[in-house]
């Protein structure tokens, strides 16, 4: 684990123990995903990463895109993160965030990548097995690549099922160039 995704799950952390309590997991995420969308767009990160401005300068002008939209501890956390010249993790902050509330709640999202579009009867059965499988609730994000030639490739967390027709083809062909 890099320092900074390790530094963003410091502040994640933090953030989750401040709102756990209070049942404001939903709108510190919606926040911190929308903190971090200002924080990725193209120009606001050239600025956050220019080092010839003062943190300040960098802290200030990202409060000024953001701070009509915060308040109370969420103006605080940006407030935070600008001293702290941290600004540019807060993509990371909300991902952590995001992983460790589903984690906490036992949810998971299983990216399935199929060569056709799945019925909802695959879907669910998808769901059903992968529940089983790790103990969570889950949630199916299905996009279609037809050089798979056939089956699905899917994705939850670390576990990878590569059960597509082109991955069996590769399999075979390393098998038979031995």
């Amino acid at each position: 684990m890099s320092e900074q995704t390790q530094v963003a799950m410091s502040y994640a952390k933090a953030v989750y123990e401040l709102c756990d309590s209070a049942g404001q997991t939903k709108t510190w995420s919606e926040t911190l995903n929308n903190l971090a969308q200002v924080a990725e767009h193209a120009e606001m990160s050239a600025f956050l990463g220019d080092d010839s401005r003062p943190k300040e300068a960098r802290a200030n002008g990202f409060l000024k895109v953001v701070g009509d939209s915060l308040e109370g501890q969420a103006l605080n956390l940006v407030k935070l993160l600008g001293e702290k010249d941290r600004l540019s993790l807060l993509p990371e902050i909300a991902k952590q965030f995001d992983e460790l509330v589903a984690n906490v709640e036992k949810r998971i999202v299983a990216y399935v990548t199929s060569a056709q579009p799945l019925t909802s009867e695959q879907s669910n059965q998808i769901k059903s097995a992968l529940g089983k499988r790790l103990d969570r609730t889950v949630e199916i994000e299905a996009t279609v690549d037809e050089s798979l030639i056939g089956g699905a490739i899917i994705r939850a967390g670390d576990l990878v099922i590569d059960g597509s027709m082109r991955g069996e083809l590769e399999q075979l062909a390393v098998h038979m160039s031995r």
